[in-house]
């Protein structure tokens, strides 16, 4: 009886993410409620096993698709083991995504909506290919990888071109914007109006893309909703990520959406 197993929020981190960065540990301690409980995971090739980013090696391979069918593992394993012995309900499953991880969730509802009830996407991209659009297509091909600066730990990222051509080969599998419009699951749009790294009108696109899609612009909030790496706790929240924490439990808990 899957009544009586408890709903599920599945957070997605995204690029250049990780299950342990800035607030992503604390978010436990609000969204996991006596009726809800809480995943947070890393994707496998995110290129991180136990600190910052110390397997480039697996980074250089994260491909949309290697991400999407880690979601799928996920997805299987709530409905079989989650389920018997977390007492999960798969019928349940309220997906979060953050920058790339609200895209991966968005077109993963497209391809798998059996294991979708809502999703929520915090500054999610429209695009996958905005991700590389400062790298040189022909150069990339030659070279075979690219590296890109990681800001925050300084680090030469490695990327491997089989990441651009598993965009190149699945242009309408995932299209992000296609997705949303085919969407017929709730959806919670959170962005914020300050955003420099994914601007807003990313938010105001798949807004469009999907009518019955609610989005809240996000005043005075950035990429991260003020929040930076590393994080002791949710006392140190910016009120701008309260506001998120507050409307997203809210979304879940809502049983008339």
């Amino acid at each position: 009886n899957t009544n009586s197993k408890k709903p599920i929020v599945v957070f997605s981190h995204g690029f250049k993410g990780f299950k342990d960065w800035g607030w992503v540990p604390h978010i436990h301690d609000y969204l996991v409620t006596d009726t809800q409980a809480l995943i947070t995971f890393n994707y496998s090739h995110n290129g991180v096993q136990s600190t910052d980013f110390d397997a480039l090696d697996m980074f250089a391979n994260n491909t949309v698709g290697q991400e999407l069918r880690d979601m799928e593992s996920l997805a299987l394993w709530i409905a079989g083991d989650g389920k018997e012995n977390f007492g999960l309900n798969p019928e349940k499953i309220t997906w979060i995504g953050h920058s790339r991880g609200g895209a991966n969730v968005i077109v993963f509802s497209k391809l798998f909506p059996e294991f979708v009830n809502k999703l929520i996407t915090w500054s999610a991209i429209d695009s996958y290919q905005s991700l590389f659009s400062n790298l040189d297509k022909n150069e990339w091909k030659e070279q075979g990888c690219l590296s890109i600066e990681n800001k925050r730990t300084h680090q030469s990222m490695p990327l491997n071109y089989l990441i651009w051509q598993d965009l190149l080969e699945n242009l309408s599998k995932y299209d992000i914007q296609s997705s949303a419009h085919q969407l017929n699951k709730p959806w919670l749009i959170v962005h914020g109006i300050s955003d420099v790294v994914v601007p807003f009108n990313a938010a105001e696109n798949l807004y469009n893309a999907c009518g019955h899609s609610i989005i809240i612009p996000m005043e005075n909030a950035n990429h991260t909703f003020g929040c930076t790496h590393p994080m002791n706790g949710l006392q140190d929240a910016t009120p701008e990520f309260w506001t998120l924490l507050d409307n997203t439990l809210e979304f879940t808990n809502d049983e008339e959406i």
